[in-house]
């Protein structure tokens, strides 16, 4: 117990462990790491991709010829937007983010004449005494309710701005958290918005409480090392510089914050610790306690019985998983193949539309042809080797349809297939609806479109 109070109490619990222990730890570290990050490879994969589509990248194609249309159609660039343009007000409200629930009933707590037992009564006005004014509860709930918001919307200054990100990234990837804790450094609740792929958890985990490791991937510059060497947060050690970035002086490393537990007081129980490490050299710069002195749980002898770490991750998630497992999914996953779909569609159209302008064919020249493939580019005629009287025989343009009506109608089924999935109809981006259509028809409209992101609301 003397030792984890000392450990409680220490800035670094680096300084008071063996250079070979160190470096067990440190192994230990990046080696679970590793069998995590393998873990959720597949979800990363697909949140890349999904990333893709809703930034519009543009990439070359060769197929069918060299820079042909490759136009990202905007599904999932739209649902995106829409969501956070609602979201942001229905979750933020007026400013006040925080509400209060009062539990239990709220009429108030009288006083007890301790002979009679009977309510006190005030001898002037007749009236009841209370101990507890009747509402009080409510009044005290407003009351943190109102520091609460203060806190998150002034006091944590990158709060709000995070906020607005993560409503945009969130229905792409699924998946945000948030790591809040006291800042030492700046003196006050700090706040910071991190991505999917950048707190790595096992994909089996079921909750935070549960989960054995959480590892968050960060970069710092070497200004930042520095001064974290300078003030004891961080051992000194040898680092170089970053594996291909020779040339930059600043680049920045990546460090692994891994909140997990271990055993350093060798008493066969595992005590929950923050462990910091250098990712690429995997040596351990700070260790940290992440439980406080009233987390530790005893028994009926006296005997240490639990300790419940510090959660600093609160997890965000858009739909849950089908599967059942950690890394939640959003509109990247579910309108990803449609995009891609309509991508394919519009990019045939305009390619279509390309070659039926720009045209192509044969120009006779009164000899043989010779027998084979011919590959064509835009715009290209080719000289081949025929007979012919006059210059229309001898002019054979390549068929060139231009784009076809059946690909026109499918897009515009993939396009309203998306909607429905994204529930951004019509009605609910502002457009007017039918000219007959009544406005109780349209209210209810938007009424029904608004229920499939209320459960989301809920889940933020």
């Amino acid at each position: 117990m003397q030792r984890l109070i000392k450990y409680a109490e220490m800035d670094n619990i680096a300084d008071d462990v063996e250079h070979d222990e160190l470096q067990r730890i440190g192994e230990l570290v990046k080696r679970e790491y590793d069998i995590d990050k393998l873990s959720q490879k597949e979800w990363e994969d697909d949140n890349e991709e999904a990333m893709k589509l809703a930034m519009q990248v543009a990439e070359e194609k060769s197929y069918p010829w060299p820079k042909a249309a490759n136009v990202k159609y905007p599904l999932l660039t739209t649902a995106a937007i829409q969501f956070a343009a609602r979201a942001y007000p229905a979750i933020l409200g007026k400013g006040d983010p925080v509400k209060s629930k009062v539990i239990g009933e709220d009429d108030g707590e009288p006083e007890v004449d301790p002979q009679t037992g009977e309510p006190a009564m005030n001898q002037q006005t007749g009236e009841p005494v209370w101990r507890r004014e009747p509402g009080a509860k409510r009044a005290r709930g407003d009351r943190v309710g109102r520091h609460m918001s203060w806190q998150l919307t002034e006091e944590m200054e990158e709060w709000e701005a995070d906020t607005d990100k993560l409503l945009h990234i969130l229905p792409i990837s699924g998946l945000c958290y948030r790591k809040s804790y006291f800042s030492s450094e700046l003196g006050r609740n700090k706040s910071e918005l991190v991505l999917g792929d950048k707190l790595v958890v096992n994909t089996g985990a079921t909750s935070f409480s549960t989960v054995p490791r959480a590892t968050h991937e960060f970069p710092l510059y070497p200004t930042q090392i520095k001064e974290r060497e300078m003030s004891g947060v961080y051992l000194k050690v040898e680092i170089g510089k970053p594996s291909g970035s020779t040339d930059d002086d600043d680049a920045p490393h990546d460090y692994l914050e891994q909140h997990r537990r271990l055993d350093l007081d060798d008493d066969d129980y595992k005590e929950p610790y923050v462990v910091t490490i250098h990712k690429e050299t995997a040596q351990v710069v700070r260790i940290v306690a992440n439980y406080e002195i009233e987390d530790i749980a005893f028994n009926e002898k006296d005997k240490i019985a639990r300790i419940d770490p510090i959660e600093y991750f609160t997890k965000y998630s858009f739909l849950p998983n089908p599967s059942g497992s950690w890394h939640d999914i959003g509109f990247g996953y579910l309108l990803r193949p449609i995009n891609e779909a309509v991508n394919s569609t519009l990019n045939q159209m305009l390619d279509a539309g390309h070659l039926a302008v720009v045209g192509g064919g044969f120009i006779g020249t009164g000899a043989r042809l010779r027998g084979g493939r011919r590959r064509f580019t835009a715009g290209e005629w080719k000289p081949v080797d025929v007979s012919g009287a006059t210059l229309r025989e001898n002019i054979v343009p390549l068929p060139a349809p231009g784009p076809n009506v059946v690909l026109f109608q499918l897009l515009g089924l993939l396009i309203e297939a998306s909607k429905d999935i994204s529930a951004v109809k019509d009605v609910m981006t502002g457009e007017a609806g039918g000219a007959n259509q009544s406005p109780t028809t349209t209210l209810a409209l938007i009424e029904q479109g608004m229920q499939d992101f209320s459960a989301i609301y809920k889940r933020i």
